[in-house]
């Protein structure tokens, strides 16, 4: 739920034959110099891959590393390295000691895995915290060299994936995190976490909600006091998710993943869904957070888009089996009391699948609505 800050001096509205392009950027080491250096990079343009490493024409893998000064080459091997685990972890590739140990720092490289496969490795992406590498099945393919930056906006969905309900797909963010290069991690891993719970979740939950009437002197005052407890658990999704595109909102990166498993068709919700919350028999559940202003303890996003997601398959649990007790206590104290309490418990395994999630921010702080259609 939903996630700014790199810079590249290459021209834009090109494209190369990474096999035999000509470096027009310097060596790794020398972009790692000027970074150290703190020499600016350029303007807000980007390698076309680190914000879209999905395209028609490639399916790449990004991996990432910090700047380390006395370890300039060995530090863009080890963020090659992670990109090479991720392509191979997608496409179930065993990789050996000898593969990892032809990784190279060198700009354009290209290797042989034990397996047969061929990979290419393009120049990495250098900025004052991070370096990003980028590798890919395949030892030929056309790329644009660089594109805008793409920024988030929630308000006007832009870019138009924010609000897409395309199948397959999710959004995840991540927060500026203390260490840098592992906000892409983190981002994946919330991708996961979400997934994981729209695949089949275990809610066990006690809601309980107290209303309290109260007349004195003629006023009358109405409050209501809810709480919760317990937990919603998933097993963690063994499929890998495979990261398409992202943006960025202030230090929040938000990204898109596609869930490598079938999900039954997505529709857009309709304008009075409210009035409508089921959808060829199946329920359709709101979930939200941040609509009072709160905050979650660790001010992540991710952890927001988490707790709204939880929020809507514990209504979905509700449709499914609900328990209900109440207890009625009245009594008089200088005026009139009316407690009434009651309990739901709820103790359901539901399994939905997110069809709309909607993001926007108000004093700083997000408000987070999901919908969940019930999977039956």
């Amino acid at each position: 739920m939903k996630l700014n800050r790199v810079h590249a001096a290459i021209w834009g509205g090109m494209t190369c034959l990474l096999v035999g392009c000509q470096n027009t950027t310097g060596t790794s080491n020398d972009r790692l110099e000027r970074v150290n250096n703190e020499t600016d990079l350029g303007s807000d343009t980007l390698p076309c891959w680190l914000q879209a490493p999905v395209s028609d024409n490639v399916r790449g893998f990004i991996g990432t590393s910090a700047v380390l000064n006395a370890y300039g080459q060995l530090a863009i091997k080890t963020s090659r390295k992670t990109a090479l685990r991720k392509l191979a972890h997608f496409h179930k590739i065993n990789l050996t000691d000898q593969d990892f140990a032809d990784v190279t720092a060198q700009d354009h490289m290209v290797i042989s895995l034990s397996s047969g496969h061929a990979v290419t490795f393009v120049p990495v992406h250098v900025t004052k915290a991070v370096i990003y590498s980028y590798a890919f099945i395949g030892s030929a393919v056309a790329l644009p060299l660089s594109c805008s930056e793409k920024h988030c906006n929630f308000d006007t969905c832009s870019p138009q994936w924010l609000c897409s309900t395309d199948q397959n797909t999710i959004t995840s963010v991540s927060y500026f995190t203390a260490i840098p290069h592992e906000q892409l991690a983190e981002s994946e891993r919330n991708a996961g976490v979400i997934a994981s719970l729209l695949d089949t979740a275990n809610v066990q939950v006690i809601d309980t909600q107290t209303e309290l009437y109260q007349d004195l002197s003629g006023e009358i005052v109405h409050s209501i006091k809810r709480s919760r407890s317990g937990e919603v658990t998933a097993e963690r999704l063994s499929a890998p998710l495979l990261h398409t595109r992202s943006c960025t909102y202030g230090n929040t990166f938000v990204a898109q993943y596609e869930v490598q498993r079938i999900i039954p068709h997505r529709f857009k919700l309709a304008g009075d869904w409210k009035s409508q919350p089921y959808y060829q028999g199946r329920a359709i559940a709101l979930g939200n957070f941040g609509e009072m202003g709160a905050m979650t303890a660790d001010t992540l996003l991710s952890t927001a888009i988490d707790y709204a997601i939880k929020d809507a398959l514990i209504e979905l649990a509700k449709v499914k089996g609900v328990t209900v007790t109440s207890e009625v206590n009245i009594r008089f104290e200088n005026g009139h009391y009316l407690l009434s309490e009651a309990q739901f418990s709820v103790n359901q395994i539901v399994s939905g699948d997110l069809i709309d999630i909607k993001v926007s921010y108000k004093n700083g702080k997000p408000i987070v609505y999901v919908w969940v259609l019930e999977v039956v």
